[in-house]
């Protein structure tokens, strides 16, 4: 259904670095790491993704009309407005979720929730990009 797009965000995520989206208050942050266990542990706050898979720079955006992914673990690319609709996101906090793009404006992460099974982790031995949200919703 057609829904009235609110101010768009769109932010340059440097790496190492850090954004803080002014409409929510939320910090996306990222840096370049070692793949290490403890990241699986850290939930939906955290999201690793592989560094040669993503095209640079990434951007933090707000979602747009017919955004899809491929939600990690999934077969097939599903649209980010049934993903929300999936994961009980509340209509009127789904357009608050940033979402972090590669230059291609290939969803990357679905920041507090998933990254897209492109861009996951396949050789933990390769350096990683470790991606933050703080502050959505009291998810610090």
């Amino acid at each position: 259904e057609p829904r009235p797009q609110t101010s768009v965000i769109e932010y340059s995520l440097s790496i190492p670095g850090e954004v803080q989206v002014c409409q929510t208050g939320a910090t996306v942050s990222a840096q370049i790491g070692a793949w290490n266990p403890d990241h699986a542990r850290a939930g939906e706050s955290v999201g690793v993704v592989q560094v040669d898979q993503a095209a640079w720079p990434l951007r933090v955006r707000s979602r747009r009309s017919g955004d899809r992914f491929q939600p990690l673990g999934m077969i097939g690319r599903k649209k980010l407005q049934d993903f929300f609709v999936d994961q009980k996101v509340p209509r009127n906090r789904r357009d608050g979720v940033p979402i972090v793009v590669d230059s291609a404006d290939r969803i990357v992460w679905v920041a507090g929730h998933q990254i897209d099974q492109a861009f996951r982790v396949k050789d933990p031995a390769q350096a990683v990009i470790i991606l933050r949200l703080k502050g959505l919703g009291g998810s610090d």
